[in-house]
């Protein structure tokens, strides 16, 4: 028997390949940092490789072609997905997978996740390199990733991929961002359809509202050992920086708080036909219609219970909020109390509390009370959650930018008014609550 002395070549471990696919602004950076936090996962920034497939698939056409004798271009702009032949899906498969490998190896993990927000733009190219590949879908409900949308972007749209929607609305940015929401769920709900690889869905609610539970199922879809320490170590463990939600690394725990903000956006900024388009896709993501996250609380509609602290369920703020309106209500200017009366609508969790503000008292009132169609109950509703009536309490927030970021919302409860009685309401809520100076 002959001993071969030449050191043997270890033979390379094989990572799973896995695809985060999502829009912007529905919870992608949380789930990275969740996947990221377990032994066995790597999930790096956006290294966006769908785009780098792409690239390497059109140049190795183009080079194709120019051996063919053919010169012709690689692909023409806005033409139909065009298959890549088996050896440029192999010599774009090679690129990625050393990149996978690379990132794997550095912190000893079997499974890569990949979470680019140019995946839902790739998704028939990078289905046909890697049918092997496992699918996460991540959905976020509309309205509020919207609201998110907007505010991550005060300074512009360039950023998540909003520009080209916005550009086609100028005039109307949340109409923009729809569009935007429309075009990306309408690709990833065709590929889950249509495709035959491994895919799993996740709602980004569900998601915040039990991470545990959800990481488990994510790790038995993953084919890894369920890791009860992930959500304990999202904020502690070290993550690559990159892009990603900007408000991450400053947050040190997962909370509702954000789901249905979106319900403060104004109504008439989407169209019926564009409500309706929402709402059909809303069906098959067995989400609520957009009417009815507008008219009541979203966490509540999806069965989730919110964990209220002792300040909460006690009423001390909403208490606080009346002392200080009690207060202040002999000192109300005449146009101030001109605008009386009107009622403001407190949510919190999936609670509210609806106070009257009238010339001489403030009082709790039942929700759903009285007659609409009543001239007596023909006043303006000002609906905000018990955050933002905190933060405008302690001078942390005022009225004025709390309407502008649409935290608080307008809602006319029987008959209709001038808007400039509405502002005037609007201000005299400022002056009943905002500190002097």
């Amino acid at each position: 028997m002959v001993d071969d002395a030449r050191p043997r070549r270890s033979k390379r471990t094989r990572v799973k390949p896995v695809f985060v696919v999502t829009p912007a602004r529905s919870g992608s950076t949380l789930l990275r940092y969740l996947l990221d936090s377990h032994p066995d996962i790597t999930c790096p920034p956006e290294f966006n490789l769908s785009v780098l497939m792409q690239q390497v698939v059109n140049t190795w056409r183009q080079v194709d072609n120019a051996l063919a004798g053919t010169g012709e271009p690689a692909a023409a702009p806005n033409q139909p997905f065009q298959l890549p032949t088996a050896e440029q899906r192999r010599r774009a498969r090679k690129v990625i997978d050393e990149i996978m490998a690379t990132c794997a190896k550095a912190k000893g993990a079997r499974v890569y996740c990949d979470k680019s927000l140019t995946t839902v733009e790739e998704l028939p190219l990078v289905a046909s390199v890697y049918p092997d590949a496992s699918y996460i879908f991540l959905y976020r409900f509309p309205l509020d990733m919207i609201a998110s949308g907007m505010e991550a972007s005060r300074w512009g749209f360039a950023a998540y991929g909003f520009l080209p929607y916005v550009a086609g609305t100028p005039g109307n940015f949340i109409a923009g961002l729809a569009n935007y929401w429309i075009d990306r769920v309408s690709r990833m709900l065709e590929f889950e359809r249509t495709c035959t690889a491994s895919h799993a869905r996740i709602y980004y609610e569900l998601m915040c509202g039990d991470p545990a539970k959800t990481m488990a199922e994510v790790c038995s879809f993953l084919g890894v050992e369920p890791d009860h320490g992930m959500t304990e170590r999202l904020f502690t463990h070290e993550h690559q920086v990159g892009p990603g939600d900007y408000k991450i690394d400053f947050t040190r725990t997962v909370s509702l708080d954000s789901i249905g903000r979106g319900a403060t956006l104004p109504p008439t900024t989407l169209t019926e036909p564009l409500v309706q388009r929402i709402n059909d896709l809303l069906a098959e993501l067995d989400y609520p219609t957009v009417q009815a996250a507008w008219q009541g609380d979203l966490a509540a509609l999806l069965g989730l219970k919110v964990e209220r602290s002792e300040d909460a369920d006690s009423g001390q703020i909403v208490d606080g909020a009346i002392v200080r309106m009690l207060q202040r209500l002999p000192q109300l200017a005449a146009i101030q109390r001109d605008a009386l009366p009107f009622e403001l609508s407190v949510q919190s969790g999936g609670a509210e509390e609806i106070l009257l503000v009238e010339a001489t008292a403030v009082t709790r009132i039942a929700a759903g009370t009285g007659d609409p169609d009543s001239a007596a109950e023909s006043r303006l509703r000002l609906a905000t959650t018990r955050e933002v009536l905190v933060q405008v309490t302690d001078g942390r927030l005022s009225i004025a930018a709390a309407v502008h970021d649409a935290q608080v919302r307008l809602d006319r409860i029987g008959g209709t008014g001038p808007t400039t009685k509405a502002r005037r309401q609007l201000a005299t809520l400022g002056a009943l609550l905002e500190p002097t100076a």
